[in-house]
């Protein structure tokens, strides 16, 4: 790690991700950049609250100032006192402060105020001279009342306004990213501060479009991307996508908290996690780094986890990692730093072996999982005896091999093993540890211990859901149900040993999970799912000259379903389960048209002619809108149900025996399915 002494390297940290300003401890990780030699911090922010959230929810509007109504008015005084105190002691130290922001935003009411910015689909017109007025005014305005802020982040997703998703556009999507990013960017010059740019592309096709369109604006814009390949999880690989920027600086951005590996609540320590992606992203000679250092209000500070700044700190320094290791075990636990050094190095393959499944993404733990995370995520097709994974989402590994089944129970039971053995290691040093050290660790290894338990429980849970519709043998019901109560009873003694402070209890203040059970939640919704999934399916099996069948949104579903990335939601509703093309969430916020799609490969029968059925309605709407493709011809069902279900027909015949049948929302109704049934004639 000497190859970059000496480098002019910018050296950053990103804090507050992504939740509302908390001063005191955004004060700290000022001072603590000013002490480690950090160049550069940026202040993320509550980015998914819609009203707090990018450069809005802290701006006051002047030209526009008919919006600042809406506006948290309490959360902007408090950025405007807190905010602008911590951005004057960096600035005063040396170190340059930035602010992210998404686009394309505006602000609730601006279509109504000025109607003539929509088009013929009622969707935006991103170059309509109003749109660029407000943009630049905004910039204008936040950087009047930021003045130590040196620069934006610009990310151009997960916004009210999809940019990329408009319909009816002047602009192809190169012209429209390149169009928001210049207005964004020119002003940015025009004020003296700078533009950073966030491709944040979970597909090839539109990275290449994002870095044409930056090129196009400028070679010396700084384009910040992640390390991991699409986003954090550690079984991701190296970011390929590097090679795809051929005329700008490369800017990396790192997650060293383990957003997906627990936030902070468990033990992780990243030494080779770090150590090897360092070594690849130098290999590209990037301007800097930016650190993720938090995530949904929990930071690091004052536990083992700190370590992981530490060895950062020395790889961008160009110091000994191993010697910073030691230092920090020796400095927090005097006496014992060995010791503790060696209860900490295992622990990021223990998580990998708690989390993952045979390599694969199996689960996210930032939080126990919801249901609809588990089928998004493919958790009961994995179980299947002849399991077809064809997604081509980013987390699928290429030639994923699960194995045998009895391997998978192996390795849950292996890190239940080695979970409780870290456990016992821990108390073994109680007596010679400062308590509230000790006090500090043992919670971190007893959730650790009741986490890999859990995992083990729930993935009993997936495999005997599974095998029941796989083999119709009752005994499968019943061992999911000793799956469930053995998940309750895990829960339970957590709850009892550890209170509030248990992994699957306390929750985060970007979710506000502290009001919420995870475990309890996932029992429920099984049961609910399952019994739906059982009624749908013997409905379905009745049909006279069956050919398949799909219920839409079960755990048994699969027929190789793809979609788009994490946009497409599950739901029960009664005796009925079904799946939306986009996300609930989605659903309320939204403001736009279109947004996800999945699809199913489903069998046919060759040479004749198959009626496809499906069971369609729609979602926290009234009206039906949505587009089918069945095997490259489109249909369109647009009707007036008063949010009823509707059974619609079409005719297919050809000497395929399989095809794939993809469902898009296309309005801002959303659409669901229920079923789909192919009968033949």
């Amino acid at each position: 790690m000497s190859e970059n002494k000496g480098r002019d390297m910018i050296r950053g940290i990103s804090v507050c991700n992504p939740v509302d300003l908390d001063p005191e401890y955004f004060l700290y990780t000022v001072d603590y950049a000013i002490q480690n030699g950090i160049t550069h911090i940026q202040f993320i922010g509550p980015i998914h609250d819609y009203i707090k959230g990018n450069i809005d929810g802290m701006t006051p509007y002047r030209k526009y100032s008919q919006f600042n109504e809406s506006k948290p008015q309490e959360y902007m005084n408090l950025c405007l006192e807190h905010l602008n105190i911590g951005c004057k002691r960096a600035s005063e130290a040396g170190i340059r402060m930035y602010m992210w922001h998404h686009e394309l935003d505006l602000p609730d009411g601006f279509s109504e105020a000025y109607p003539e910015i929509l088009n013929s689909d009622n969707d935006i017109e991103v170059t309509h001279p109003l749109v660029r007025d407000f943009l630049e005014n905004r910039i204008e305005d936040f950087f009047a009342a930021y003045p130590y802020m040196d620069g934006i982040i610009l990310t151009l997703h997960e916004t009210k306004v999809p940019l990329l998703r408009l319909k009816n556009q002047k602009l192809d999507k190169v012209g429209r990213v390149k169009y928001v990013t210049q207005i964004l960017f020119d002003t940015c010059k025009r004020l003296g501060k700078e533009l950073i740019v966030r491709p944040f592309a979970s597909l090839e096709e539109d990275y290449e479009m994002m870095m044409a369109a930056y090129e196009s604006i400028s070679t010396d814009l700084l384009i910040m991307d992640k390390w991991t390949q699409f986003d954090w999880s550690l079984c991701l690989p190296h970011n390929k996508f590097y090679n795809k920027i051929k005329k700008n600086p490369l800017f990396v951005e790192t997650d060293i908290f383990g957003e997906f590996f627990g936030k902070g609540r468990l033990p992780l320590m990243l030494r080779q996690h770090i150590i090897d992606k360092f070594t690849y992203c130098e290999s590209f000679k990037p301007a800097g780094y930016v650190n993720r250092i938090d995530r949904a209000g929990r930071h690091p500070f004052g536990t083992a986890n700190e370590v992981n700044l530490d060895i950062m700190l020395a790889c961008m320094h160009g110091k000994d990692v191993d010697a910073a290791i030691d230092a920090f075990f020796e400095k927090n636990y005097p006496g014992l730093g060995s010791e503790v050094r060696a209860l900490m190095e295992p622990t990021e393959q223990m998580l990998r072996e708690i989390i993952w499944l045979k390599g694969y993404y199996y689960s996210e733990l930032s939080a126990f999982p919801r249901l609809n995370h588990s089928k998004n995520h493919f958790y009961f097709e994995m179980m299947k005896d002849n399991y077809d994974i064809a997604s081509n989402e980013w987390f699928i590994p290429i030639g994923w091999d699960r194995g045998s089944l009895e391997s998978v129970l192996e390795e849950k039971k292996h890190a239940v093993e080695t979970a409780e053995a870290a456990y016992a290691q821990l108390l073994s040093l109680q007596d010679r540890m400062e308590p509230d050290a000790f006090g500090k660790l043992h919670l971190q290894f007893a959730n650790l211990k009741y986490v890999a338990r859990l995992w083990d429980s729930m993935t009993k849970v997936f495999l005997n859901y599974t095998k029941y519709f796989e083999k119709r043998d009752e005994a499968y019901a019943e061992r999911m149900e000793e799956a469930l109560v053995a998940l309750q009873e895990i829960n339970r003694e957590a709850i009892a040993s550890l209170g509030k402070d248990f992994y699957c209890q306390a929750g985060t203040v970007y979710d506000k999970a502290e009001h919420f059970d995870y475990v309890e939640n996932l029992v429920r919704e099984i049961k609910e799912s399952f019994r739906a999934e059982k009624i749908q399916t013997e409905r379905l099996e009745k049909e006279e000259n069956l050919v398949d069948y799909v219920v839409c949104g079960g755990g048994y579903e699969g027929h190789r379903l793809q979609k788009e990335v994490n946009f497409s939601d599950t739901f029960v509703s009664g005796d009925s389960l079904y799946r939306i093309p986009g996300t609930g969430r989605g659903t309320s916020w939204s403001t736009v048209n279109t947004h996800g799609w999945f699809s199913y490969e489903v069998k046919v029968k060759p040479n004749v002619e198959n009626i496809i059925k499906l069971t369609l309605g729609t979602h926290l709407c009234e009206d039906i809108d949505i587009k089918v493709d069945v095997d490259g011809t489109e249909y369109t069902f647009r009707e007036k149900t008063g949010g009823k279900t509707k059974e619609v027909s079409i005719p297919y015949c050809s000497d395929k025996s399989a095809i794939r049948i993809r469902f898009d929302r296309f309005t801002a109704n959303t659409p669901c399915v229920h079923a789909i049934c192919i009968v033949s004639k």
